[in-house]
């Protein structure tokens, strides 16, 4: 064990670790009995870092940090990614404060690299400190929102392709029915004749629109309050800070669209944006959700159901009663939306 010291006094740390005190504090304080801690969020850290690496550049630019440190704050980043040294972040994903205990375990991990760079010891901070250095000119109140949007926004392009294979399948599948008839139904009673075109194109498009609505709230994220400090209040950093760190943000990430937030006051209080991510992915889900309800009724049967469309046989589906089959692909897409519908209650709730 190594000893370090915090305004709260002496804290034992881990020989080897690569944090320090304040996240050694968050490590007890939230203990994670079987939850999982900040490090099992790999875009999370990634984001964290991307915003530390782009503060340090602002900072070095703008002639608030010396450039032999802001090189090795930047350079230690790298190594976070090139090294997955996502078990430095071993705190609680969920540890109050507003973000403070991890905006504070990327600070230490990233001095403590930057130290090693520069000839120092880890643990010791004589060269690069968590604070005075990695920290300089940012807030947790800029730093982890940006960060969030950050990894919304890095997770996407993982996402996406999936639910643009959802509407594609959907809609080769609605042009292959084409004109194979059927029976609308409205109130479950039977309505006019249509085809399963109609009925596979329709969903189709809610899909299509659900995709777009959501992909349209997470390219909002864009905009971020980085440099906005504390409060959002630009005179509490230096104006040339402020006006690179942005730009040395767009320049890391390698993504030409982010900007800052119209009013920094408003960013550093509210996250209507980040839940209305979720809200569209929300109603999305409720889609999905009822586009499975639906195939599961039409499939019902074989003798006593309605039997119009017949599902994959994946699996037996009773240990009961022998050559059953359940639909349960629409049945575990319909699970998985209503986990989806369930966090999305703990977005909304986090609003207030």
């Amino acid at each position: 064990m190594r000893t370090e010291h915090d305004m709260l006094g002496t804290v034992l740390v881990p020989a080897d670790a690569l944090y320090g005190a304040q996240t050694r504090r968050a490590v007890v304080n939230f203990p994670l009995r079987g939850q999982r801690s900040l490090g099992e969020f790999p875009h999370v850290v990634r984001a964290l870092v991307l915003v530390k690496q782009a503060a340090a550049m602002a900072n070095g630019r703008a002639g608030c940090l010396d450039a032999r440190l802001a090189d090795a704050i930047v350079a230690a980043g790298g190594d976070v990614f090139d090294r997955e040294l996502y078990n430095q972040f071993p705190i609680h994903h969920l540890h109050g404060g507003g973000g403070t205990s991890a905006n504070m375990n990327a600070n230490e991990v990233i001095a403590n690299l930057a130290e090693e760079r520069l000839g120092g010891r880890r643990g010791e901070y004589r060269i690069v400190h968590p604070i005075e250095h990695v920290n300089r000119h940012q807030s947790t109140n800029d730093v982890y929102p940006t960060a969030c949007h950050l990894a919304i926004l890095l997770r996407w392009p993982e996402i996406e392709p999936d639910l643009r294979a959802l509407v594609e399948s959907m809609g080769v599948r609605a042009a292959q029915l084409s004109g194979r008839p059927r029976i609308a139904r409205t109130c479950l009673q039977d309505a006019v004749a249509v085809d399963f075109g109609d009925l596979l194109g329709g969903y189709a498009a809610l899909l299509r629109r659900g995709w777009a609505h959501a992909a349209a709230a997470v390219d909002a994220l864009h905009a971020v309050n980085l440099g906005g400090s504390i409060v959002g209040r630009l005179d509490d950093v230096p104006g040339g800070y402020a006006e690179a760190v942005v730009p040395a943000l767009r320049e890391i990430t390698g993504d030409p669209c982010y900007v800052r937030s119209d009013n920094l006051f408003d960013a550093a209080q509210n996250i209507d944006d980040l839940v209305r991510v979720s809200s569209e992915l929300n109603v999305l889900a409720r889609g999905l959700v009822k586009v499975c309800r639906d195939l599961r009724l039409l499939s019902s049967g074989p003798e006593a159901g309605l039997g119009e469309i017949r599902l994959p046989a994946m699996q037996p589906g009773s240990s009961a009663m022998p050559g059953k089959v359940n639909p349960v692909m629409p049945e575990h897409a319909i699970q998985l939306c209503l986990k989806a519908t369930g966090l999305h209650a703990g977005c909304q709730a986090a609003l207030d």
